[in-house]
């Protein structure tokens, strides 16, 4: 689920729907479906009313509730994908282990031909808040910090987890983010210097942390084990 520049909630699921719900009403009125033509498992949003959504196999650009576009035969499955503040690039992360770039091109996308590589199957990708920086991480435990300036080249590497990584999400500072696992541990990271984290252990219990939102000192994750907590944070 994602929440768009206009208010609209608009999330995926195994119905092979894509669905727009107006927050400011606060009513539900189960209107506002785009239908795909294979399951979705992955929608962001960008400005403009478009939003982007990974497909078993395909590639689905929606606007304003509309499907404009698709690509099919991609030759590698996609399985995550994030968008550039700015609004005109995406990153989608494959179950090959690699990141691709597309352009937003009006109601089209466009393959950037650019390739990053992780160390595993990509499991989460964003971006900072200030579109400076490229976060993806993987199955092999490990989190690649790529500089969107510099053409994306690597800048950072940042080890800890002991089991595959689900979940990333940014610091409004730009300068930290968080990464969660399946073995229920959550690291604050500060990109200047990778070895320095701070450590959440046993975040939630019996489960692995599903989710994460963050403010300047503010941690919230969720879990299956029906509980949303919320962590403050000190470096």
């Amino acid at each position: 689920m994602t929440v768009d520049e206009s208010g609209q909630l608009i999330s995926c699921s195994m119905d092979d729907i894509v669905r727009y719900t107006n927050l400011t009403l606060q009513d539900y009125s189960g209107q506002g479906v785009v239908k795909l033509d294979v399951q979705p498992k992955c929608v962001i949003v960008g400005p403009g009313g478009y939003a982007v959504v990974t497909c078993i196999g395909q590639i689905v650009l929606p606007k304003d509730q509309r499907k404009c576009f698709s690509i099919n035969s991609l030759g590698y499955e996609p399985e995550v994908v994030a968008a550039h503040p700015g609004g005109d690039m995406v990153a989608v992360g494959g179950v090959d282990g690699s990141v691709r770039l597309y352009s937003i091109l009006g109601t089209t996308l466009k393959d950037e031909g650019k390739l990053l590589e992780a160390k595993g199957p990509v499991t989460n990708v964003t971006y900072s808040h200030d579109g400076a920086f490229l976060a993806m991480c993987d199955a092999s435990k490990v989190v690649t910090v790529f500089s969107v300036a510099d053409g994306y080249s690597e800048n950072s590497v940042f080890y800890g987890h002991r089991v595959k990584i689900i979940c990333l999400a940014w610091f409004p500072d730009n300068e930290h983010f968080a990464s969660g696992d399946m073995d229920m541990m959550v690291y604050i990271w500060t990109l200047s210097y990778p070895e320095t984290k701070v450590k959440i252990h046993d975040a939630h219990q019996l489960h692995h942390v599903s989710s994460l939102w963050l403010d300047e000192h503010m941690l919230v994750t969720t879990s299956h084990d029906a509980s949303v907590k919320e962590w403050t944070i000190t470096y």
